[in-house]
């Protein structure tokens, strides 16, 4: 299938997803955008008889009423007229903010079902990037493409057949002036789409150099380490680049436009001239001579803003709905449907698993057994494949080779219900303490549930500091309190903790709590686990010892398999991890 080809299925796939948001407000648009250009030929009517009753009737004893009347009709359309104007600026405004937002809501749940490994590979989120680009422009150019069917192509017809009645050639020279423009304005779309897939990349940089400038999150440190500059010049870089990307094309664009100018111009000279030539003839009336000129004048601009300005920034955009519409229409997208089973024992056959464009695998070879109920403790060095495990064993990343089973289901079948997990990295969400606890199962948030998870976790939400208690907003980006990070950590182990679950994940949540406090807080959290099956992450190996079972990761391999005891009893990795740390929890 060719460029052109693909574009206009796009396009049909644009308006029938429009139409299917909300088909009646449409349907009024369409009738409004054909009233609307009546009205644009009603006014050159309107005029061609005012002015040829004033030619034909002035001075004529008992006429002059004939003339007012005609006057009145030509103001009573022009006010009509601007009256549906304002209107039809306005309303596809409002259809466009409401169907805009249907819009969102379809990226975002498509969003939903990607693999998180997704996020992992550049190309995907540059296709991301374009895609999230193109939702907000589809409405838009939907509604272009609706002002040309029903609103300037019915104008051109309705002005069309009033040139015809009066002079054939007139109307013919429209379509000389009007086709070669459209054409040249389709042809340019190969173009806009190949900027597009050279932009995303580099406007994802654009982005990110952007937010270490200007976000919370970096600006401590970019101010502390004096690096204001270089992200300046790495922000400066990026968006010379596109502004280079961007001015190549639009060099050729507007020598395009140029001539497109030109030869709109040469065709409106050439109508005026035989107007005012059939004028001179007495071929068509004074009255006629003036409608003419009028919409004439009209069917310039009209040229100008509809293909110059409205398709041309159709086409411009047109690359970027295209990746919306691949990305909401593709079928080959994730959707798990089975819960975790909480009678279920976990078992890894034979699991590779290598991050995109990786030179290795993160995982090697992986055979291993959870059985349900039971504690694990994942440790090693950094690097070792402990959290890459996990997302593995959850089901986030899918194995490059070999399965991820519960029971009798493979985890690529089954979806995250029963599943919670606290992570290294969590979120600190500026909202209140009760919306971040209960984010999960906002509809289960009773104030009793609630606090039990917070108190398990060991956050003191005194009233010095929590006035509002669980409904106190934290995080000062909305004017809430701020929290230490050990405060934010036990938010998220709170959080873990609230959700229901067959299967509890904590992959070192606990970076900003001392050693000892985190063996407490691990104790806790086995207790708490009961009935559950529960893996800990961990490189501080006083937690580990609660487990009842130890897995000891290295270079993406498991070195050793047992308790504690068993572990420690002979050399190998753990032994001497374990010695090495043993002085923190004298």
């Amino acid at each position: 299938m060719n460029i052109k080809t693909n574009v206009f299925l796009h396009v049909a796939s644009c308006i029938k997803i429009v139409l299917k948001l909300h088909p009646r407000k449409i349907i009024f648009l369409s009738i409004i955008n054909i009233g609307y250009a009546l009205l644009w030929m009603l006014q050159v009517y309107s005029t061609q008889s005012f002015f040829d009753n004033v030619t034909n009737l002035i001075g004529v004893p008992g006429r002059f009423t004939t003339i007012i009347i005609s006057l009145i009709l030509m103001s009573i359309v022009y006010v009509l007229f601007h009256i549906m104007d304002g209107f039809t600026n306005c309303y596809p405004e409002i259809i466009g903010l409401e169907i805009e937002k249907e819009l969102k809501k379809m990226l975002f749940k498509r969003m939903e079902q990607l693999e998180c490994i997704d996020f992992e590979d550049t190309e995907r989120l540059d296709y991301i990037n374009r895609a999230m680009n193109g939702s907000s422009r589809l409405i838009w150019i939907v509604m272009v493409i609706w002002d040309v069917l029903f609103y300037y192509i019915a104008y051109f017809i309705f002005i069309g057949w009033y040139l015809f009645s009066l002079k054939p050639i007139l109307a013919i020279s429209i379509l000389i002036v009007f086709v070669p423009c459209v054409l040249a304005q389709i042809g340019r779309i190969p173009m806009f789409r190949k900027l597009e897939k050279q932009s995303s990349s580099e406007r994802r940089k654009r982005d990110y150099f952007k937010k270490c400038l200007t976000d919370k999150e970096y600006f401590k440190e970019t101010r502390l380490l004096g690096a204001t500059n270089f992200f300046e010049e790495k922000f400066v870089s990026s968006l010379k680049l596109l502004n280079k990307l961007q001015f190549n094309l639009f060099v050729r664009k507007t020598i395009v436009d140029t001539l497109l100018t030109l030869i709109t111009v040469a065709g409106y000279s050439a109508i005026i001239f035989l107007v005012f030539v059939f004028v001179m003839r007495q071929e068509i009336s004074i009255g006629a001579f003036a409608a003419i000129i009028a919409s004439i004048t009209s069917l310039y601009r009209f040229m100008n803003k509809l293909v110059g300005e409205r398709v041309g920034w159709a086409v411009g955009n047109i690359g970027a709905v295209d990746s919306f519409v691949d990305f909401v229409d593709s079928k080959d997208l994730h959707q798990s449907q089975d819960d975790c089973l909480s009678t279920s024992d976990i078992e890894l056959r034979d699991v590779f698993f290598a991050y995109p464009s990786a030179n290795s695998n993160a995982l090697i070879n992986l055979n291993l057994v959870i059985k349900s109920q039971e504690s694990i403790a994942i440790v090693g060095g950094n690097g070792s494949g402990k959290s890459t495990l996990c997302k593995v064993i959850m089901g986030l990343y899918q194995p490059s080779e070999g399965s991820v089973r519960f029971g009798d289901l493979s985890k690529r079948n089954m979806n995250f219900e029963g599943i919670s997990a606290v992570f290294q990295k969590f979120n600190r969400y500026n909202m209140t303490l009760r919306d971040n606890v209960s984010i999960s199962q906002i509809e289960s948030s009773s104030n009793e549930r609630l606090t039990t998870a917070i108190n398990q976790s060991g956050l003191n939400t005194n009233k010095s500091a929590f006035e509002d208690d669980i409904d106190t907003m934290i995080g000062r980006e909305f004017g809430g309190i701020e929290l230490s990070g050990g405060q934010w950590q036990r938010v998220a182990i709170a959080r873990g903790l609230f959700r229901s679950s067959n299967l509890i994940i904590l992959d070192e949540p606990t970076a900003a709590i001392d050693p000892l406090e985190e063996a407490r807080l691990y104790q806790q959290f086995i207790k708490l686990s009961e009935g559950k099956t529960s893996i800990i992450v961990t490189h501080r190996l006083g937690a580990a010892t609660l487990a009842d079972r130890i897995i000891v990761m290295k270079h993406g391999e498991i070195v050793q398999i047992g308790s504690h005891k068993e572990l420690f009893a002979c050399e190998g990795e753990y032994k001497k991890m374990f010695e090495a740390q043993s002085q923190w929890y004298v």
